[in-house]
């Protein structure tokens, strides 16, 4: 049974006065939030350049491509190297590689010029494929086991704030001020930030391996091979996994979703989406809170149950509202009560996707050896952005010839579903 920690020694209060995970966390507010604000930015230049949705979706591609090519081999590199220098080297990267989106504005033109945003966008989002996970493995290294869940919590709810710090202020506000080459100094600056924070954390790493060219090639085989045979034989991990990739999955359709259930169920106009957001970062910030002080008392397991119930509830509650609205039909808009069980809704959807994400990236960070840490995060992430592409494009068209009642129908008994399946694998005998 887990023993329960201290409150005080799990808190946000004792875990930010640890120095060297303060100064990650304060890192990665700056480059996480520069790394939303490119992506703005580079649609608003693409958008400009060619008034074509098709570049613009076909820029969306070039970013999202490299994690699927490198996001496993880029895990190796992660467990061959130092975590500090990964992200240094990365950082300092995306400094030059962001002064190239400013050289080729202004000495190239038409063509050619699309053609280095696109090819410096698929560098950009590769070295993204390196310092990820490196960030990702790099916190167990500065936390204690009881502050893992605490830390985790905290930086979920930092990729939330870098969202709305990158694309509503500093890509905004940049291109405002200077425009598209304002805009890229400004991130460039961000990323210089981010290195200059990073550089004097102190962390304990083990030495790289080094291997000669002649086993180089068998001895990535040999690795790769490691870290996919480890995650097969590891119940809980692999469970973890597939649970992170069910809620990133569901994020994306719930955001695909969200405009056409207020315009088409509700009435009301697309920008009435922010309701849902809103109360789901809310929903997102109270867990985050909850997570840091009592979360630790509770089992991994349990929490990422308790998180797919919450959003199973949640789902099914959308699903009541969407079937009552469609029978009200002479409504122009909603009234009140509807628009406050939206709210609630919304807020139990953030606790519950919040609780299950946290729970499950702690255990797999807590299950996996540090040798293969880097490879195993890796994967997950890798998981996350394959598994929810495909389902995300059916179910948007499905949502179109079925209803969106129909469909929040479906992904209520999908969620549910995997919560029951959770509990059944949390209540059989443990691994050896």
């Amino acid at each position: 049974m887990r023993s329960e920690p201290r409150p005080e020694e799990n808190g946000f209060a004792a875990i930010f006065q640890n120095r060297d995970f303060r100064l990650l966390w304060i890192s990665q507010v700056f480059g996480q939030t520069a790394q939303n604000a490119i992506l703005f930015v580079l649609m608003v230049m693409v958008e400009e350049l060619t008034r074509s949705s098709t570049l613009v979706g076909l820029m969306v591609l070039v970013v999202n491509a490299p994690s699927i090519l490198f996001r496993l081999p880029s895990g190796m590199v992660v467990d061959r190297c130092r975590k500090k220098s990964l992200l240094l080297f990365c950082n300092i990267s995306r400094v030059f590689v962001v002064a190239g989106f400013v050289f080729f504005n202004r000495y190239t033109h038409g063509g050619w010029l699309l053609a280095a945003v696109f090819a410096l966008t698929f560098l950009l989002s590769t070295i993204g494929q390196l310092s990820d996970p490196a960030e990702s493995a790099m916190v167990p290294l500065l936390v204690s086991p009881g502050q893992l869940l605490t830390a985790n919590s905290v930086f979920h709810m930092l990729f939330n704030v870098a969202q709305v710090l990158g694309l509503l202020l500093l890509a905004p506000l940049s291109l405002k001020l200077g425009g598209v080459d304002g805009a890229f100094a400004a991130i460039s600056l961000s990323y210089l930030i981010t290195a200059g924070l990073i550089w004097p954390i102190s962390v304990q790493e083990i030495c790289p391996v080094h291997y000669s060219v002649r086993s180089s090639w068998a001895q990535l085989w040999a690795e790769f091979r490691a870290g996919y045979d480890f995650i097969l034989s590891r119940q809980a991990v692999l469970t973890a996994i597939g649970q992170h990739a069910l809620i990133s999955t569901l994020t994306m359709i719930i955001a695909v979703l969200s405009p056409g259930f207020f315009t088409r169920v509700l009435g009301m106009q697309p920008t009435d989406a922010v309701y849902i957001f809103f109360f789901a970062g809310l929903g997102m910030f109270l867990t985050t809170m909850w997570t840091g002080y009592l979360g630790p008392r509770f089992r991994r397991e349990t929490l990422a149950i308790a998180g797919l119930l919450i959003i199973g509830l949640a789902l099914l509650g959308f699903t009541y509202i969407a079937w009552s609205s469609e029978v009200v039909r002479g409504v122009a808009r909603p009234s009140r009560p509807v628009i406050l069980q939206v709210m609630v809704m919304a807020l139990l959807l953030g606790c519950g996707g919040t609780l299950a994400s946290v729970a499950a990236q702690t255990i797999v960070q807590e299950r996996t050896p540090r040798e293969l840490r880097g490879r195993v995060i890796a994967a997950e992430f890798l998981a996350a952005n394959i598994v929810g592409l495909v389902p995300m494009l059916i179910i948007s068209g499905l949502a179109d010839l079925v209803g969106i009642p129909a469909v929040l129908m479906g992904l209520s008994v999908l969620i549910l579903a995997s919560a029951l399946l959770s509990l059944r694998i949390r209540l059989r005998p443990k691994e050896a």
